[in-house]
């Protein structure tokens, strides 16, 4: 982290909200001292709530301190024992030349005082304290100054982390990202199921090359390329999403899958959660199909690209259709189901399948909320286009795509309305081409050369 960023300065004045035991900004002053020319001064200044840390905090003081007296650079630091956030939201510049910072991964109620701190001084609507430290702290960077974080990747898509992305890439160019490609190695411990991403970028910067880095691990081997700033946040993309192909391979099949030229809507198409939440409607929950009961499929039902209705697990696997459920149920019709969540290191994302009516005869059927429905408003959908979508979202194309800008264990309906689709008489095609029970080889070369090389 501490070497994404140089340090040109003459006075260079450290920031590290949430020290720690001050690891990452004695990090920087190593850095810093192995210089051929080196800084006239370095300050420091940490930040940390917990108590139980000063004293660690206090001997990496007097560690940077010494490491600058070798080289004859006057040092100053000093421990601010206070909340990060609600003392430094929307506070003005204060001069820091560089930010450095492991904010904490934990939520914020609303009506947390570091929620209001955000909401009424920078602006920012968050519940996430990672992403709350992440803007204060931008907000203290001088113009040309740099920062680096290491956070959850969840901020690089969908709506909620929208206002965050504006915000930083409004004043923040990113030079360097680095992602931790396993979602089990660096935030284990506190039940973090996504990947974990070190960005650094510079303030008031122009959008220049990024370099885009990826390892399982801080001791694995990296891989490492530059791509254009574009490629990361495309300026005509309202979302704002962050894409992140650190494999040239994976880059040019994710630059085919952005020149696909339909849109859920072009296609006559929309994707919802499903909206059976089983602590909300337990008291309709059954075991069994008789009487008013209704299929309620949850993702255990999808496996293999194939709905098995019912799998006979420990969660009941039908719902009563009466006057409180039936806002909850759509018609039982044909449908292509994604999974919303898959397993912490499950192959695919994306892991789709079909359901007809032939799956159940009753006229209404539940989605469970861990499952996405994508439906055409107002009608079924046709057998072979549902066929042809269910092979190209089980493709190894969209897969890749998605993964690039999604690193944690959803898939929400915001993500799969951002994807972008082949044609309807392409989807079609590929549905005719791909045969009943196809494995990833056919389904891949159906898509590739029906959907893909022709968006070349």
């Amino acid at each position: 982290m501490a070497s994404m960023m140089s340090y040109r300065q003459r006075v260079i004045r450290i920031l590290d909200p949430g020290a720690g035991a001050g690891s990452l900004f004695t990090a920087c002053v190593e850095r810093i001292c192995e210089l051929r020319k080196v800084p006239e001064r370095v300050e420091v200044t940490a930040y940390e709530i917990d108590g139980s840390l000063s004293c660690n905090i206090d001997e990496a003081l007097d560690r940077a301190g010494r490491l600058c007296a070798r080289r004859g650079i006057k040092f100053s630091g000093r421990l601010i024992q206070s909340n990060f956030v609600t003392e430094c939201a929307g506070s003005s510049p204060k001069g820091f030349t560089h930010v450095i910072m492991n904010p904490p991964y934990s939520k914020i109620g609303t009506r947390s005082p570091e929620y209001t701190a955000m909401m009424g001084r920078a602006g920012l609507r968050t519940t996430n304290m990672y992403t709350a430290f992440v803007s204060a702290a931008q907000d203290m960077l001088d113009r040309g100054g740099q920062m680096t974080f290491i956070t959850p990747r969840s901020f690089c898509n969908g709506t909620y982390f929208r206002q965050f992305r504006g915000r930083m890439l409004d004043s923040m160019a990113l030079r360097r990202i680095h992602l931790f490609d396993s979602r089990s190695s660096q935030f284990e411990t506190d039940g973090v199921l996504q990947e974990n991403v070190i960005m650094c970028a510079k303030k008031g910067g122009r959008r220049v090359d990024v370099i885009v880095s990826s390892s399982t691990g801080p001791a694995s081997p990296v891989l490492s390329r530059k791509v254009r700033a574009d490629d990361v946040v495309s300026p005509s993309d309202p979302s704002l999403f962050v894409h992140i192909a650190p494999d040239a391979r994976e880059s040019a099949i994710v630059a085919k899958m952005r020149r696909l030229g339909a849109t859920l809507d072009s296609l006559g198409l929309n994707v919802s959660t499903g909206k059976v939440v089983d602590f909300r409607a337990a008291d309709a929950l059954r075991s069994s199909g008789r009487g008013r009961a209704v299929p309620l499929v949850r993702p255990s039902d999808i496996s293999a690209g194939t709905v098995r209705f019912p799998t006979g697990g420990k969660h009941p696997s039908f719902i009563e259709a009466n006057e409180k459920t039936t806002k909850l149920l759509v018609r039982n019709e044909t449908y292509v189901l994604v999974k919303r969540f898959t397993a912490k290191e499950e192959r695919r994302r994306i892991v789709a399948a079909v359901w007809t009516r032939k799956d159940y005869g009753t006229q209404l059927v539940g989605f469970e909320n861990r499952v996405n429905y994508f439906y055409r408003p107002g009608c079924t959908i046709d057998k072979i286009t549902a066929h042809g979508l269910w092979a190209f979202l089980n493709s190894t194309a969209a897969d890749i795509y998605l993964r690039q800008f999604n690193g944690n264990t959803q898939v929400n309906a915001t993500d799969l309305r951002y994807l972008r689709y082949p044609p309807l008489d392409v989807l079609r095609a590929i549905g005719r081409a791909v045969g009943p029970g196809a494995g990833q080889d056919e389904i891949d070369r159906a898509v590739n050369r029906l959907a893909l090389e022709r968006s070349v």
